[in-house]
Order: C-alpha cells, then sequence, then structure tokens
C-alpha cells in the first residue's frame, strides 16, 4: 500500500491550524511568517501557502499594513455554530436513549465517574477526552449517517468552540454536570429528558460566549 506523503505546505497548514483549534495561537494573535517559521522549523515559502489556505477558510485574517491575526469569531457566529449543533446533537440524544446499548452506557459511566472523582478541574486534557467519547459514543448511537455526516464537516469549528467553551471560568464542572443529566436520562432510557439535557448542555456554551464577550469579538487570551 502506497503512502501519501505530505507536502511542507500541507504540513505547515496541519501544524498551524491545529494549533489555532487547541487555542496554542489564541484568537486576536498575530502570527508572522518569521515566527512560524522559526517555531516548526519549516521555510517561509511553505508557510505562506498555508497562510493564504487558513485565511480562505476564515481561520486567520490578513490585515494590510497591520499583519496576520487569528480570527476572533464574535458572539453571534459562535451561536449560530451552536444553535446547528443542537439541533443535530438534540436529535441524537432523543435517539440514542433508545438505541445505545448496555456495554457504552457502561463505558461512559465510568468515564465519567473515574473523572468526577477526580477533580475535574484539574485535568483538563481529562475533560476533553471524555467530552470526545461522550458525545462520539451518542452520535454513533443515534445511528444517522446524516447527522454523523453532517457533524464531521462541522468538526473543526466545533472542536475550537468546545475547547474555547471549557477554558471558560468555571465552565468544565458546569458542563460535566450537564453531561450527567444526559448520561442519566440515557441510562433511563428516557428520550425526552435525553434531548432536554443536551438542549440545555449545548445551549448553555453559546450562553456562556454572550456573557462573557457582551456580544463582541471573541478572545481567549
Amino acid at each position: 500500500m502506497e503512502v501519501q506523503a505530505f507536502s511542507p505546505a500541507d504540513l505547515a497548514y496541519a501544524r498551524i491550524k491545529g494549533a489555532i483549534l487547541s487555542l496554542t495561537y489564541k484568537p486576536g494573535q498575530r502570527l508572522s511568517e518569521a515566527m512560524l517559521s522559526a517555531e516548526l522549523g519549516l521555510g517561509r515559502s511553505p508557510i505562506r501557502t498555508a497562510l493564504t489556505r487558513l485565511e480562505g477558510e476564515g481561520w486567520i485574517n490578513v490585515q494590510p499594513q497591520s499583519g496576520t491575526f487569528v480570527s476572533s469569531p464574535t458572539a453571534e457566529e459562535v451561536a449560530e455554530m451552536t444553535e446547528l449543533r443542537e439541533v443535530l446533537e438534540v436529535h441524537a440524544a432523543r435517539r440514542a436513549a433508545k438505541k445505545i446499548d448496555d456495554a457504552t452506557l457502561q463505558l461512559l459511566r465510568a468515564a465519567f465517574d473515574n473523572l468526577a472523582e477526580s477533580g475535574v478541574e484539574g485535568h483538563f486534557e481529562k475533560f476533553l477526552k471524555f467530552d470526545d467519547l461522550f458525545h462520539s459514543a451518542i452520535h454513533r448511537a443515534a445511528s444517522n449517517r446524516k447527522i454523523l455526516e453532517m457533524i464531521r464537516n462541522l468538526r473543526d469549528q466545533i472542536q475550537w468552540v468546545r475547547v474555547s467553551n471549557a477554558i471558560l471560568p468555571g465552565r468544565v464542572v458546569e458542563s460535566l454536570a450537564e453531561m450527567k443529566l444526559v448520561l442519566e436520562a440515557l441510562e433511563r432510557r428516557d428520550e425526552q429528558a435525553a434531548a432536554k439535557a443536551m438542549s440545555v448542555h449545548i445551549g448553555n456554551i453559546a450562553k456562556r460566549f454572550q456573557t462573557l464577550s457582551g456580544g463582541s469579538k471573541v478572545s481567549a487570551a
């Protein structure tokens, strides 16, 4: 089997985008070709190509005479993304309450209890892994290929929002409590309760951003 080789420009694109999604490069942060070249160990030409691609996708903003900056979504943009995600995930939670298997529920319960006992505030990466496990399990249990496809297409935007949301003060504790209600509804096979709890969980993401930013540009700094 032939292994596909990535060009330096592809590598630069993947690494810069990954740093944006993980908030290593924060909204509003200035990026320069020289800085990126030194950090990534790549030449300026592939860096320049990667930045052009990232600008086209909306991840960075090039301001003439000022420089290149990581894009800062407005609270309204976050709300729009969250609204779409809520439609998909509430429906998925309702379906999952009927379809999710006992083994998956036991896995989620064990992972949840382990995280809760360890103290979520001091285990940010562990929380993000559980968050991914939790939502992915519900998506799969919903057994709707179109929902999975739409969520995959939104994956990068969802990743940015979920990480940005999780770093807000106190949000990981709130989020874990919200997911607990979803999990308990799934364990009861209660479709309506699962859908309602998921709606609250996803809806609170946009509300927290709105409260934090007052409708202005979101900054994770």
